[in-house]
């Protein structure tokens, strides 16, 4: 038997995609006022020290809470991520390629706020030519937060990465209309980089990190998307076969942040029941429903006897079926099959909120060849 505690996933992994969002909406306050504020571009008839000021205001706030997003990164320790990786590009182990575009857009962000703090020693054109590379860091960034985020696949993060790009391309316009048409050619090659930017994003996006298998494609390491991945937590003996089998891809692996609701039953004979209903958004298999029971444990929970889990779109949230198989605390593992398919092996943690009624988290889905 089993006690189903409140214990949760790092709170650096909530803190990590949080600063990360508030970090390009910074940068894209940054650019956007960088490219528009010009002497010949007035926004909304603002006086210029009252740009400059925001504009300056909004550039510390962004390497504030990129440092920030950084440190807990590497303190959270689900992805093997170094310091180094942080700033020097495409080495690391971690989706080399996506990583490595938060490492140059970091490094061109760090280039231009030390040049800045050097201006006066650097001179004008240094600086001015340095400055430059804030522009760059911007698609930078906005490719490497959709390649690495666990959040891509959701509305809120499509819209604010959508707002963000149309923010950017109007400051674009806004910069190119001032004195049309002097300099023809430089205006019209602005305005091509700043469409082929979005068309690119929305040509890429289905085939990239919103189709299948983008976690193996985008070079997460075997070790995080197999189900070895819950032997790093302690677990309590169940009396249940083990999984067996081989493990393998399949096109519903995953890992996805969950968010849902707790409800407990009372039931004759002292026992209790638990249960878990849990949303992935964006994802295929978007329900997963826990349901425990057993009696109630000391200080709170409940001792599992018996379980029953269910996960599927939100058609068919039964589509699999099965059991949990481990429980620490409120790190859950659990089995699921749908015939003439591979068997999921799940693993679930979570954190409960003070009153147990909500619950947020992360779920693992990883394919298991074979069956009980």
């Amino acid at each position: 038997m089993i006690a189903l505690a409140a214990a949760g996933p790092s709170p650096f992994w909530f803190v990590t995609r949080g600063t990360g969002a508030v970090s390009l909406v910074l940068l894209t306050v940054t650019v956007a006022l960088g490219i528009a504020n010009v002497r010949r571009t007035q926004l909304a008839d603002l006086p210029r020290f009252v740009t400059d000021a925001v504009h300056r205001s909004a550039s510390l706030l962004a390497v504030t809470f990129l440092l920030v997003h950084i440190a807990t990164a590497l303190l959270d320790g689900f992805a093997p991520i170094t310091l180094l990786d942080t700033v020097i590009p495409f080495g690391s182990a971690y989706r080399p390629v996506w990583l490595g575009l938060g490492a140059v857009a970091l490094d061109l962000i760090l280039a231009v706020t030390i040049t800045s703090l050097l201006r006066r020693r650097l001179g004008y054109g240094a600086w001015r030519f340095t400055h430059w590379l804030a522009y760059a860091s911007w698609p930078v960034a906005l490719l490497h937060g959709l390649g690495t985020g666990t959040d891509t696949k959701t509305h809120w993060m499509l819209l604010l990465s959508a707002a963000c790009t149309i923010v950017v391309v109007l400051a674009v316009l806004a910069r190119v209309s001032a004195g049309w048409p002097g300099r023809l050619g430089l205006r019209l090659g602005a305005l091509a980089a700043a469409g082929a930017i979005p068309l690119g994003i929305l040509v890429w996006l289905p085939a990239g990190p919103l189709g299948p298998h983008w976690a193996q494609r985008a070079g997460t390491p075997a070790t995080l998307l197999h189900a070895a991945r819950a032997s790093s937590v302690t677990y309590a003996s169940v009396s249940r076969e083990g999984t067996g089998g081989e493990q393998g891809e399949h096109e519903h692996s995953f890992r996805s942040p969950v968010t849902g609701d707790v409800r407990r039953s009372p039931l004759s004979g002292g026992q209790q029941l638990v249960d878990i209903s849990l949303r992935a958004p964006g994802e295929v298999l978007s329900r997963l429903d826990i349901q425990i029971q057993g009696p109630a444990a000391p200080g709170g929970g409940v001792e599992m006897n018996t379980s029953r889990v269910t996960l599927g779109p939100a058609s068919d949230p039964s589509q699999y079926g099965g059991q949990v198989t481990a429980l620490d605390g409120s790190s859950i593992v659990a089995r699921v099959d749908n015939p003439g398919h591979a068997a999921l092996t799940l693993l679930t943690r979570l954190q409960l909120s003070r009153a147990g009624a909500l619950a947020t988290g992360t779920l693992d889905a990883t394919a298991t060849e074979g069956t009980h």
